[in-house]
């Protein structure tokens, strides 16, 4: 297995460590359950070095990033960021990446772990049909990435670089100094909490690590393994590649139209995404909470009467919510908001209803932190 900067540091401090797409990463340190409510409720530190991050750059940058993803590039000012999708030719989703815009024409491309090395050699035979004056460079190997998220963020922030960090809005960036060590934070994350990711040189990132713990001791800031970060992630309907996304869906299916733009004009897949827009499609991503106290889990069937009407991709028991909520193709009829199906959990069918994204809302004190 590969192993992030942090890898030392999160075997001394005991974490259980698990394969994760071919990487050695904590699972968790203290317990799922505690580190959830640590960063719901104060503030968690996790390691997502194993993100891939290309640097898309050079003069035809804009116009290759507008042709290869589903958003408007054109949108994003310069230090600010946008989340996208890469899709193939029949508009199935390769990855769904956010993109950072550090300079007029640099881009920093995050990408999911298991596709780094596809998205690379997608993009490259992208550009060289076109020959675009476009570099592409992994840094992935280079530049570590942490995420700080929970209500607490921002304070520990802004007492370790200042008070510049108070104005960052959502997707904003900024280049700082943390300690001795420059690098770029931006207002993103994967918990729907308060948050920011940091992306600091590799050879440093355990000396930030260290630091950000010292100074976040008083406000209670714990290590948060992958366990923590899925439960989080669930709770806002967020997708996970590999789960609720493949090349065999479009941003359509997926219930994610808001990231994709028609009116910027011809973009790899768009042909196919058109036709959906206009038409409809034969199946649709929803949102689901059980009416009855169990746990939907990926992989499980979804009965109307006892015809199969889908599969669930992403589930769980939201700690927060005390219900089982989760993520599943239906289709297409089934998929408004309000309609019932059933979700067969051990031999057994469990009643559930379409809602709405999503399933947490973060009370009115912390969404005001946001703003």
């Amino acid at each position: 297995m590969k192993h992030t900067p942090l890898y030392e540091i999160h075997v001394a401090h005991k974490a259980k460590i698990v394969d994760f797409t071919g990487w050695a990463m904590p699972m968790q340190y203290s317990g799922v359950l505690e580190e959830y409510r640590t960063v719901r409720t104060k503030v968690g530190l996790f390691d997502v070095s194993h993100m891939g991050r290309l640097q898309v750059a050079g003069a035809g940058a804009v116009a290759f990033l507008q042709r290869v993803t589903t958003n408007d590039v054109q949108r994003v000012e310069p230090m600010s960021s946008q989340y996208s999708m890469i899709c193939n030719l029949d508009g199935g989703v390769k990855d769904d990446v956010f993109i950072s815009r550090l300079g007029r024409d640099t881009f920093l491309l995050c990408v999911n772990a298991a596709n780094l090395n596809k998205i690379k050699d997608w993009l490259s035979r992208q550009r060289d049909e076109e020959q675009e004056k476009v570099t592409i460079v992994d840094q992935s190997e280079d530049v570590a990435q942490l995420a700080l998220q929970g209500p607490e963020s921002r304070a520990l922030l802004q007492e370790y670089v200042g008070s510049t960090i108070h104005g960052l809005k959502p997707r904003q960036c900024l280049e700082v100094t943390l300690g001795r060590v420059q690098c770029v934070v931006t207002r993103t994350g994967y918990t729907g909490e308060l948050g920011y990711e940091l992306y600091v040189p590799a050879d440093r990132a355990s000396e930030t690590w260290n630091q950000l713990r010292q100074v976040g001791e008083k406000v209670g800031l714990k290590p948060a393994g992958l366990g923590a970060r899925d439960l989080l992630r669930l709770d806002m309907g967020y997708l996970l590649y590999g789960n609720d996304l493949n090349e065999d869906v479009t941003p359509i299916e997926a219930n994610a139209a808001g990231v994709v733009n028609l009116e910027k004009g011809s973009f790899v897949g768009a042909a196919v995404i058109r036709r959906q827009v206009e038409h409809g499609t034969v199946k649709r991503l929803v949102a689901f909470e059980l009416l009855e106290k169990a746990v939907p889990r990926h992989a499980m069937p979804v009965f109307v009467r006892d015809n199969q009407i889908g599969t669930v991709t992403s589930g769980n028991l939201s700690p927060i919510l005390q219900k089982g909520i989760g993520l599943a193709y239906v289709a297409s009829a089934h998929a408004g908001a309000g309609t019932t199906f059933e979700v067969e959990i051990r031999g057994r069918r469990v009643p559930a209803h379409v809602v709405s994204l999503p399933f947490y809302k973060r009370p009115k004190r912390q969404t005001a932190q946001s703003s």
